[in-house]
């Protein structure tokens, strides 16, 4: 196996080359929201309701940037105000995340392995978990992450940090979904500086996100116990969540210790972790991604850097620790998987290696995304059927096989 030489990255692909590519990107993502797009459910209306008004309570960030928004306005927190947040900050996660692709693309010189790789990725559960968890912070959480890699790329790292402490409020499963790819990112980058004979990073600011979880763990523990009721009356107020309150109970779970939520879930995990359903489901795009990255920048099945790229893929897996939703955990490693691959080719300063079987895995991972059905909550499912699905992403195969044999410099 061969690296790329100078000669073939200089004779890049033309415009039309680059569009069928970005029209591709374009296409997988419309189809795979399509699969589970929706509204904000009752669930997630009622965070964006939680201010701090009543204290350091976790995921209180978004909800006290609302209220002082409608006062300064004047104007009444409303269904439809939260209706049309949400789907902003969806329509911006789903640019975010076609933009990093273009990214990918452009910086592995349009590449075919590259473009199997992304479309693995815009098929995944992960993107169709993300279309039906509208209202949740996930997006901005994973939107605050991509932006802090990104300043920490480009030399800002105090930006970064403080970015990634937002995402702590914002959402405290950050510390275990952004910031072990930020802290991956962070080891990379001090390896490149190291080789260049710059000045290499501190290591102290990659604490603080950490010490802004530990502030808002001990303001719960410390909290008043009259906190959840206070909680619930204020949620309560508004006409168009009241009735979900009793139901949802998001007081309730704002308030909770990871101690007590921790003691909730301890006898769950075991069989959480080895479902072998989501083993199924999750482990395609996930290991095309993971393949795709250790065979292009030939790294090593053995040592610190393989162990490192698997620990940060497995670590959101933990969160099953905590909480209920165990489908939306499963498919964060789909998405650090991504992240890592554009991490790597940030920033390893070699040609890439031609690949072979990253690409076939990505084919395998995209066939095998548009059949399997991703569980999803309130009891629905996928809104497209499974002929509806096939004539959908078939299109986008082929495009991409013809991509494959009909490149003279990028061949699988």
């Amino acid at each position: 196996m061969r690296r790329s030489s100078p000669v073939d990255i200089d004779h890049g692909p033309g415009i039309v080359r680059k569009s069928v590519a970005a029209l591709l990107l374009a296409g997988t993502l419309a189809i795979t929201i399509l699969r589970a797009v929706r509204l904000p459910n009752e669930f997630s209306k009622a965070h964006w309701l939680i201010d701090y008004r009543f204290g350091l309570v976790k995921r209180g960030l978004v909800g006290s940037l609302v209220a002082i928004s409608t006062a300064a306005l004047r104007a009444p927190v409303s269904d439809g105000l939260i209706n049309g947040l949400a789907s902003l900050q969806f329509a911006v996660f789903c640019v975010v995340l076609f933009c990093l692709g273009l990214r990918l693309m452009r910086l592995a010189r349009w590449s075919t392995p590259m473009l199997l790789a992304n479309l693995a990725f815009l098929s995944s559960p992960f993107v169709v978990m993300s279309a039906h968890l509208v209202g949740y912070f996930d997006n901005i959480v994973v939107v605050l992450a991509i932006a802090s890699i990104l300043l920490l790329l480009r030399g800002r790292t105090w930006f970064a940090v403080a970015l990634q402490t937002v995402a702590i409020f914002v959402h405290e499963n950050s510390l275990l979904l952004g910031v072990p790819s930020f802290w991956l990112a962070w080891l990379l980058v001090r390896r490149r500086s190291s080789r260049a004979g710059q000045p290499a990073l501190a290591v102290w600011p990659l604490l603080v996100p950490l010490a802004a979880f530990l502030a808002i763990a001990l303001s719960q523990s410390l909290a008043s116990r009259h906190l959840e009721r206070s909680l619930m009356t204020h949620v309560s107020s508004f006409p168009f969540i009241q009735a979900s309150i009793p139901r949802t109970r998001v007081p309730h779970w704002i308030t909770i210790t990871l101690f007590d939520s921790y003691m909730l879930h301890r006898g769950l995990v075991a069989d959480r972790l080895l479902s072998t359903s989501m083993l199924g489901l999750i482990l395609p795009s996930t290991m095309a991604l993971l393949s795709q990255t250790y065979e292009s920048h030939d790294i090593g099945a053995l040592g610190w850097e393989s162990a490192a790229i698997l620990g940060v893929c497995l670590v959101p897996q933990s969160i099953h620790i905590l909480a209920w939703d165990t489908t939306r955990t499963w498919t964060y490693s789909i998405l650090v998987a991504f992240l890592v691959l554009w991490i790597y080719t940030e920033t390893d300063d070699r040609p890439i290696l031609r690949t072979t079987f990253g690409p076939l895995m990505c084919l395998v991972a995209l066939g095998l995304n548009a059949v399997l059905l991703t569980p999803l909550m309130d009891g629905l499912t996928d809104q497209l059927s499974l002929e509806t699905r096939l004539v959908l992403y078939l299109p986008i195969v082929v495009a991409a096989l013809t991509q494959a044999f009909a490149s003279k410099t990028y061949r699988l």
